[in-house]
């Protein structure tokens, strides 16, 4: 990470020497490490499909780059007064734009956050990861470029380590499945017991009847650990010429 901080810093001086304008070739180079870096963590998005990829990620680390430069020439630039007082000292705080980038990233967050009907809310990590870009960005756009590297690659050991971590932790997985059988009383009470299995709890269960009355489908929330359990429950429910399986999704 050291490498890259004084490899951008000579960048960034040998870029601004060669042209004599040191200050737009270091913003060029602060905007191109945003990209990287944002790019970075945009792609480990991009390979697991979600909402939010690598363009977004790249353009969100890119824009609050931009917002932070803009916001430290703000500081630096030499103000004239409006009034004719002696005296008079305009002061600028740069950190201010950057207060708005952090809010205002939130609204970009939740149109990641995907909530839809009898499922759990889905893209709260791709939310966090654009967050942490946009900081990132704001980071790279300061200058700090060692920070801003080492941000970028324990994000990225979040996304990629802790995630296959993550799927070796034995946890609990929610499915609904329904389940049609012809309608007689007492039939959702043999359904529960028919759908009892080692592994597999019923959590919940609600019904209607079809059309023609004839029949019920049972939409029956289940809860276990391991998948062979419900794949052997499924395969249980298809033998059986009683019950029709319906469907399943998980949630």
């Amino acid at each position: 990470m050291s490498m890259i901080a004084s490899i951008s810093h000579n960048l960034c001086i040998g870029f601004g020497a060669a042209t004599g304008a040191g200050d737009w070739g270091e913003a060029v180079i602060r905007l191109a490490l945003a990209a990287v870096f944002g790019g970075l963590v945009g792609m480990e998005r991009e390979v697991r499909g979600r909402q939010a990829g690598f363009r977004t990620h790249t353009l969100v680390c890119v824009g609050s780059a931009l917002v932070m430069i803009v916001s430290v020439q703000f500081a630096v630039h030499r103000w004239i007064p409006q009034t004719n007082n002696a005296g008079v000292n305009i002061n600028v705080d740069p950190a201010r734009v950057a207060y708005g980038v952090m809010g205002g990233i939130g609204f970009l967050g939740a149109g990641a956050i995907i909530h839809a009907r009898d499922e759990l809310v889905r893209g709260l990590t791709t939310a966090a990861a654009l967050w942490c870009v946009a900081a990132i960005g704001l980071c790279v756009g300061f200058g700090m470029y060692f920070e801003s590297a080492c941000a970028t690659a324990l994000v990225l050991a979040v996304l990629i380590v802790l995630h296959r971590l993550e799927e070796a932790f034995p946890h609990i997985r929610h499915r609904v499945v329904t389940v049609r059988r012809p309608y007689q009383p007492g039939c959702i009470e043999q359904v529960m017991e028919f759908m009892q299995m080692p592994g597999v709890q019923i959590t919940g269960y609600h019904y209607r009847r079809t059309d023609d009355l004839q029949s019920a489908d049972l939409d029956v929330n289940i809860a276990y650990r391991q998948h062979e359990n419900y794949l052997a429950l499924e395969r249980k429910i298809e033998a059986d010429p009683l019950h029709q399986l319906m469907g399943s999704r998980e949630v």
